[in-house]
């Protein structure tokens, strides 16, 4: 917006010059627009990166959380550089600004997110007290026995779970590693059923 464009000048002047009455009006101007919630106007530098990112860091928590109800608290890092870019319209952030803000939710207990990577090298946006891996991976499990051929595939649990295909296949292999399902990969597809070589080794033949 105009507004960001004409702060962005005048912090752009106040680091050209380096006397002190300067650094304590960049300094003041910090303070203004982090009260204002509008410290996402401020080019990055050592001096405000802290308060940058930590303010970027509650915006995303604001924008997200809503939208990780609908997701099952969990939501791919793409798709959240997406969705928020689209959302501010102007002032875009990079994808390491997103990642380094995203990084610092875990060390701001109050927003209740936190980042997740994958052993695939997948990372996504968790809501911490929502997503549970374990509990997700036995409601994945009850999903396979009530499914018509009491298996799924990525593209049945993404449709169950309203997510992506490439989180429903993360969320899958999650409760394949944790003994709750197993997997048939064959040249069509690859499906996981419940997990009954456990119940099969208890019995007696």
């Amino acid at each position: 917006t105009e507004l960001v464009s004409i702060i962005q000048k005048y912090v752009s002047t106040l680091e050209q010059q380096n006397s002190s009455d300067d650094k304590q009006d960049k300094n003041a101007m910090a303070d203004m627009l982090q009260d204002m919630g509008m410290a996402s106007a401020l080019p990055v530098s050592s001096d405000n990166s802290t308060i940058y990112y930590e303010t970027l860091a509650r915006q995303l928590a604001d924008f997200l959380s809503p939208k990780l109800e609908q997701t099952s608290g969990i939501m791919t890092l793409t798709d959240v550089y997406c969705l928020y870019n689209r959302a501010r319209g102007t002032n875009l952030i990079s994808p390491q600004d997103l990642l380094t803000a995203v990084e610092c939710m875990d060390k701001i207990s109050t927003l209740n997110l936190k980042l997740k990577t994958f052993p695939s090298g997948l990372k996504v946006v968790l809501q911490a007290n929502k997503y549970n891996e374990e509990e997700l991976a036995k409601r994945l499990q009850e999903m396979c026995l009530a499914a018509e051929h009491q298996s799924l595939t990525s593209l049945d649990a993404s449709r169950l779970l309203k997510m992506s295909a490439m989180l429903a296949q993360e969320a899958l292999l999650a409760a394949e590693r944790q003994g709750y399902l197993c997997r048939d990969a064959t040249l069509e597809t690859t499906r996981f059923y419940s997990n009954r070589f456990p119940e099969f080794a208890r019995m007696k033949w």
